[in-house]
């Protein structure tokens, strides 16, 4: 709240946000820094609340009272945004602490030459910053004789504990998610085999190809980019959990259908799975269905503020076991109707589409208001496979799913 504030007060007195010398040294305990790209470094855009295609430098440092004081130094031409909507206590660019023997003429050089020298004018010869720092900036700053320390918990532990700001943004991005998955599994279903069994949209030949061109123009439509393409993927590509699919659909067959778009609006990302079958699934087929819906049920119920992401698995595995199948990936003598799962149960979500903790072997205490995919799966090069995923937030009273679509095989 305090730093909306100060980007409120921006907005009605920015003269007074000028960049101001600092002449008080102030401790090293608790100085930090992050840099990057806001576009793509999703650290630095979660921090300051401001996105720009350039890298930036934030530092934070300690004040005597036990506050803290941000500055962030951007490229000069968007210093005039940043001032409006940048969470910072102070907007500069690189001209503003333009060391002694002046500044190169590659911008990100220089940004990183002035980010040492506002450290350096600060007394401060110490850091702690992410895993995400550029080197360029970690050089500059041990040119400068300033130590750099890596904490693996900084921005991270901010990032895992959603507002509900951020929880509203995880809702429309999900539900855009499933209104696009919806879309694809009843052009799946409702298509026409031929008489070699491929799938037909009128004289169109349904692929894995085509299908995802058609889920990304709905996406296109509703403001969301489909960055790594969704995966539309059948026998027996499907063994390969990542596989995106090629290939003509075949009638009979499961489509595991999974679609993860950001909303370019917020930045952050939907993520939802469902398997669609034109046609009727295999005795084999629905067993695997229906063994997959059921672990995905009880490690939702498993997800409660305290435990650990690598208790919620056990319970996934415990699942998988008890419905008769095995945890793995195939061993070498293994034949195309071995079946088993063969990731973890699902992962953090926000303005990464795969963000910490994970819910699988070692993964850490679950926190409240941290969002989740559940996303068990089995998989068959010969019976094809199975994949169900919802987005569940865990809260204090219990987990609270996200999604709405349902679960099924049958899209008519």
């Amino acid at each position: 709240y305090f730093c909306r504030w100060l980007c409120l007060l921006r907005l009605v007195w920015p003269e007074e946000f000028t960049v101001k010398s600092l002449e008080v040294t102030m401790s090293n305990d608790s100085a930090f820094i992050l840099g990057g790209v806001p576009a793509t470094n999703m650290n630095v855009r979660h921090r300051i609340q401001f996105s720009v295609g350039d890298a930036v430098f934030y530092i934070s440092l300690p004040q005597p009272d036990g506050s803290s004081h941000s500055i962030l130094l951007v490229r000069d031409i968007e210093m005039g945004l940043a001032r409006k909507h940048a969470c910072a206590d102070e907007i500069g660019c690189a001209a503003d602490y333009e060391p002694e023997g002046g500044l190169s003429g590659d911008r990100d050089t220089a940004l990183a030459q002035a980010g040492a020298e506002c450290l350096r004018r600060t007394g401060i010869d110490r850091v702690r910053t992410d895993g995400s720092l550029p080197m360029i900036f970690s050089a500059h700053l041990r040119d400068a004789g300033i130590e750099v320390e890596y904490d693996p918990q900084l921005a991270v532990l901010d990032r895992r504990t959603k507002s509900a700001e951020e929880l509203a943004h995880l809702r429309k991005a999900q539900s855009v998610t499933e209104e696009a998955m919806e879309f694809a599994c009843r052009i799946i279903c409702a298509a026409t085999p031929d008489a070699d069994g491929e799938l037909r949209e009128g004289d169109t030949v349904l692929t894995s190809e085509w299908m995802r061109q058609r889920i990304t123009s709905f996406l296109i439509g509703k403001n969301f980019s489909n960055h790594h393409d969704s995966i539309v993927v059948t026998v027996p590509h499907v063994a390969d959990c990542h596989h995106h699919g090629t290939g003509p659909l075949q009638a009979g067959l499961p489509v595991i259908i999974d679609i993860f778009p950001r909303d370019n609006e917020t930045g952050y990302w939907g993520d939802c799975t469902r398997t669609a079958v034109n046609g009727e699934p295999s005795p084999e087929l629905a067993q695997m269905h229906a063994a997959v819906v059921k672990a995905k049920d009880e490690a939702i119920a498993a997800l409660q503020v305290g435990t650990t992401g690598d208790a919620v698995h056990q319970v996934t595995v415990a699942s998988i076991i008890g419905s008769g199948y095995v945890m793995g990936l195939p061993p070498e003598n293994a034949d195309d109707g071995f079946i088993s799962m063969r990731h973890g149960t699902g992962h953090g979500i926000g303005l990464d589409v795969h963000e910490p903790i994970l819910l699988s072997d070692g993964g850490g205490e679950i926190l409240a208001n941290e969002v989740f995919t559940v996303e068990p799966g089995l998989y068959s090069a010969r019976f094809g496979g199975v994949r169900v995923e919802d987005m569940v937030v865990v809260t204090t009273a219990g987990p609270k799913n996200l999604n709405r679509l349902p679960d099924h095989l049958d899209w008519r």
